[in-house]
């Protein structure tokens, strides 16, 4: 979707300034986010059902929000919708008055077929090879994709080929994993920004088969 999350090459939002020493989490209720987001994968949904639902946080509240309180925006929600817990409940976290409630949850086990990657075969050839020059095409599809907006209809070249991966605008939706192939695709800087970019620069992204067109 072309939400606020989508913000490669927008300005605006100050510099990037890397944190040394940088520890992997600033608040011990980060951790527990993290671990909790880890636990409620067992009842159900996938890695790119969970990322759309981030991308559907309105968009004011979605810029107020940090990384982890996002996270934990997303496990409220999806608790809710599983009846975890209650819509109420919901209502008392954001009051901040919770108190739990005594509700049946069913113990959660991790599928004996559950895949640990995202590697799929495929029996059908490549359409493409390394060297080809691709275009991404120029899509802006209403749901989850991973075909940035600053990448459409600019044209690339493949530098190398992975093998059939899970469709993550698919799979995001409820339509099973339809794996497609997936690239990584070269793009100048100038392509992407003009031709005020440095010269030198590239950009290279994993896109999927579907994303792309012979240039």
């Amino acid at each position: 979707m072309n939400g606020v999350h989508d913000m490669g090459g927008m300005h605006g939002f100050g510099p990037v300034e890397p944190e040394k020493d940088e520890p992997v989490f600033h608040e011990a209720w980060e951790g527990r986010v993290f671990g909790m987001s880890g636990q409620l994968s067992r009842f159900g949904g996938n890695i790119d059902a969970r990322r759309s639902a981030i991308e559907e946080i309105r968009p004011d509240r979605y810029l107020k929000l940090s990384y982890y309180e996002r996270w934990l925006e997303r496990a409220l929600r999806y608790c809710v919708e599983t009846g975890l817990i209650s819509a109420r409940e919901r209502a008392a976290i954001d009051a901040g008055k919770a108190k739990p409630e005594k509700t049946h949850v069913p113990v959660a086990r991790a599928s004996a077929t559950a895949h640990t990657d995202y590697a799929r075969p495929l029996a059908t050839p490549a359409r493409f090879a390394v060297g080809d020059r691709v275009r991404a095409k120029l899509i802006n599809p209403a749901t989850h994709t991973r075909l940035p907006r600053y990448a459409r209809d600019k044209t690339g070249t493949i530098v190398a080929e992975h093998g059939g991966h899970v469709f993550p605008d698919s799979n995001a939706i409820g339509k099973g994993e339809d794996p497609q192939r997936l690239y990584t695709v070269r793009f100048t800087a100038r392509e992407l920004w003009g031709d005020a970019a440095n010269p030198n620069d590239t950009v290279s992204l994993d896109l999927w088969e579907p994303y792309l067109e012979r240039a």
